[in-house]
């Protein structure tokens, strides 16, 4: 006999939870976009989420609903006061703890958990075993695989240690493997990546790619698109402002075909945000360096935080979206650029690539190598044919294979699974 699968729980204690997300802010980025998109995904199925997340400074309603069947839970834990994804670990017992007299009051069961990253996780192996109910797993990062790629030129493990905790996180995410009944992951590097760091049951791992909202992220140009007016030759990146996401390297790339090329970089991301970690403050600072000692400040505009819908209308005016991260188990922003025709620039080293036929429907670089990334783009702009073929196929890639409706679909059969009797 299958036991129906009625309500589940999205555990995701970071960032600033709300709807729509508020991006651009501290760790309020493609991972709360990938969890409020699921839980939308599946309540449309007709199965109850819940997604839990910490209250804290003017986030203090208990419950929030989103859509039918979906709700966002906010539980006390610690001070009142945003805490780091690095730092969340030290209250998930109390998080946990108030989890359970939430669910003890308001009567509620539970058939599944979801935890997300290693704060979320810690927390799942936790309820799990409170609630004695399956517990699925999505890392979105590696601890091992970010340490050893942020090594790479300007970033030595020395510096990163104290932003990132890796002895610690490595530590907790081994005991998540150990634990979770199932680990999600968004796609086959991040596979390969967790059979090769930790010790994991293969058959525990399995791969299903997020989904994007095609409703929103979609070549069809609306009202929005009326309120921005791009520069010719717009290069568009949209990323959190952390070392991680490579922006440097780009500016740098652009520098080199500065006298080819009449080019205008757009950074998308909010650069004046209460509650800027250590990371990200020192990180703007270098961005500015970088882009007043290339004396390109003419041809850069910081575009601030922005809603979904104005993101969807930057990526379809833009010429060129680029992402040129050190480190990027997937890259979600690749997907919405791609969603609106815009052609893709991805890092070799971000999971996105996996979805990109090179030279087909976007192209892969090493963005390491500034002078290649420099190239490409001008190759790119120079060739408007070109450009063209690629943001239509990019477009296409996305509506046939990747659309929310087709991909929650895999999930709801991964959790059938974990609650059969």
């Amino acid at each position: 006999m299958t036991k129906k699968l009625n309500r589940i729980i999205i555990l995701n204690p970071q960032g600033y939870v709300e709807f729509p997300p508020p991006l651009g802010k501290t760790d309020t980025g493609g991972q709360i976009v990938y969890i409020l998109e699921l839980g939308k995904a599946l309540a449309k199925k007709g199965v109850k989420v819940d997604i839990f997340t910490r209250a804290f400074e003017n986030f203090q309603q208990e419950e929030k609903q989103v859509v039918d069947n979906l709700k966002i839970v906010r539980i006390k834990c610690g001070s009142n006061k945003f805490i780091l994804k690095e730092k969340l670990y030290e209250v998930m017992p109390e998080f946990c703890e108030n989890i359970m007299k939430y669910i003890e009051k308001k009567r509620k069961n539970y058939d599944i958990i979801h935890s997300h990253y290693w704060d979320g996780g810690y927390a799942g192996i936790l309820l799990s075993k409170m609630l004695d109910i399956p517990h699925v797993h999505t890392p979105h990062t590696l601890g091992k695989a970010k340490k050893l790629e942020m090594e790479i030129e300007e970033a030595p493990t020395e510096k990163l240690k104290p932003y990132y905790r890796f002895h610690v996180r490595i530590a907790i995410e081994q005991k998540i493997y150990n634990k979770a009944n199932a680990i999600l992951v968004i796609c086959e590097t991040s596979r390969i990546q967790l059979l090769h760091y930790y010790m994991v049951d293969f058959e525990k791992i399995h791969v299903v790619y997020p989904g994007i909202d095609t409703q929103i992220f979609t070549p069809k140009k609306n009202n929005f698109d009326k309120k921005i007016n791009l520069k010719k030759n717009s290069v568009l990146t949209m990323s959190r402002l952390v070392p991680a996401k490579g922006i440097d390297r780009l500016i740098d790339a652009l520098s080199f075909i500065k006298n080819k090329v009449d080019f205008h970089l757009y950074i998308g991301g909010d650069i004046n945000l209460e509650n800027n970690s250590k990371e990200e403050i020192d990180y703007k600072k270098l961005i500015k360096k970088i882009i007043t000692d290339n004396k390109i400040q003419n041809k850069v505009s910081f575009v601030g935080q922005l809603n979904h819908q104005l993101v969807a209308a930057y990526y379809r005016n833009a010429d060129i979206f680029v992402n040129p991260a050190r480190y990027e188990p997937f890259g979600l922003t690749t997907m919405e650029a791609m969603a609106c025709g815009t052609a893709p620039l991805i890092s070799h080293v971000a999971g996105s690539k996996e979805i990109i036929i090179d030279g087909l429907n976007g192209f892969i670089i090493n963005s390491h190598d500034r002078k290649l990334l420099g190239n490409q783009i001008l190759k790119l702009l120079s060739n408007k044919k070109l450009l063209k073929k690629i943001s239509e196929n990019a477009a296409f890639t996305i509506k046939e294979h990747y659309s929310w409706e087709k991909i929650v679909e895999k999930i709801l059969n991964l959790y059938n699974q974990l609650v059969k009797k």
